[in-house]
């Protein structure tokens, strides 16, 4: 599949503002989240893109406008529920465009975690110690206590140290995203931060020894197994009359600068999708050609509120998969899945992790 975009137009301003935006869903979270996207929209402005998408079979333009900014805060100013069981609710909410900003916000970071389900994180760093030349783990500990203090559910290393020596474990440490994945779902985390780690020694300045650190690192999606940030390398630097000491210090620095990076494509990334929509996968058990083809007409006819786009994406041996854009969180789109069916057919859902609905077709 081959996607061409178009930006048409770009009509935003800087600032940070706080205005009212408004959103409808079959539950109150969606409505909130919908509420939230049109916030943005309002207070700072979106841009107009034309997407035309090719696949073997067709050819599909779509245009629609993608909201360019972060919800710092928000409170809910009016809220209620129709005959039909749908919600609208009315926020107050504090937009800005600047990145930086919910860097430096704690309330920022932690609407933003909430939105993403509060994603705990496990982190696992192959770290090699030339100075001391006996195995640490500096890295790991800096990390998960950066993590934590920022609000993250930071799973316990014991728990992942339980998996030492498992053959997953261990390609997970040689940098298998594939297998970290499975090392995180098995600790029910929805996201790894793996890499690697170096300490070495920089030499002698006067009576003090120069530590050098290297580390490098990137976040898996358990679900997906898709990578949300990468970090080529950070460096650290620090001296002291003790050897280890100097070791340990350049370690914690690098590390702190790996954190921060990781933390900022994160925040960007999910802001984008809370502002935007998110990427959702359904897995459709027990289906055939007919059956495929029918569900894909029906995802694409945006029968259920919120959906943007969706994609076909293989059948084999009875089970299909789909790539669906949606305005909203995975657990919004099971549900509307769960009371909108499409015509002959009676689809089933049968389970939900992150961003990954399965569902079946019934007999």
């Amino acid at each position: 599949m081959k996607k061409i975009l178009i930006i048409l137009l770009l009509t935003f301003p800087l600032m940070a503002e706080t205005v009212e935006g408004v959103g409808y869903g079959l539950t109150k979270d969606a409505a909130i989240e919908q509420a939230k996207r049109d916030a943005v929209e309002v207070g700072l402005g979106a841009y107009i893109s034309s997407e035309t998408v090719v696949t073997a079979t067709t050819l599909t333009d779509n245009i629609y406008s993608k909201a360019q900014g972060f919800v710092k805060t928000f409170k809910i100013v009016n809220e209620s529920k129709g005959p039909d069981g749908n919600w609208e609710i009315t926020i107050s909410a504090e937009v800005t465009a600047m990145l930086d900003q919910v860097m430096q916000d704690e309330a920022a970071l932690q609407t933003l975690l909430n939105s993403m389900n509060r994603p705990r994180i496990i982190f696992l760093i192959r770290e090699e110690n030339l100075i001391d030349n006996v195995p640490t783990d500096f890295a790991e500990t800096k990390l998960l206590s950066l993590f934590y203090d920022k609000g993250f559910d930071v799973v316990d290393r014991q728990l992942v140290q339980a998996l030492k020596g498992k053959p997953d474990y261990e390609e997970a440490l040689s940098g298998n995203v594939s297998a970290a994945a499975k090392v995180a779902g098995q600790l029910g985390a929805d996201i790894i931060v793996i890499g690697t780690a170096k300490i070495s020694s920089g030499g002698k300045v006067y009576n003090m020894t120069s530590g050098q650190a290297d580390i490098n690192g990137k976040i898996v999606r358990v679900d997906t197994g898709a990578i949300l940030a990468v970090v080529p390398n950070a460096h650290g630097k620090k001296p002291h009359i003790s050897p280890s000491t100097a070791g340990v210090n350049a370690m914690n620095d690098a590390s702190g600068k790996l954190g921060k990076e990781i933390l900022r494509q994160l925040i960007q990334k999910w802001s984008t999708q809370q502002s935007n929509f998110i990427k959702v996968y359904i897995v459709l058990k027990n289906a055939d050609f007919m059956s495929y083809m029918t569900f894909e007409t029906f995802l694409k006819a945006q029968t259920v509120n919120g959906i943007r786009n969706a994609y076909s994406k293989s059948l084999n041996d009875g089970v299909a998969e789909y790539e669906v854009e949606f305005e909203g969180k995975a657990m919004d789109l099971a549900m509307g899945l769960s009371k909108t069916q499409p015509d002959g057919m009676n689809i089933k859902v049968t389970g939900i992790v992150g961003n990954r609905i399965t569902a079946e077709v019934g007999q």
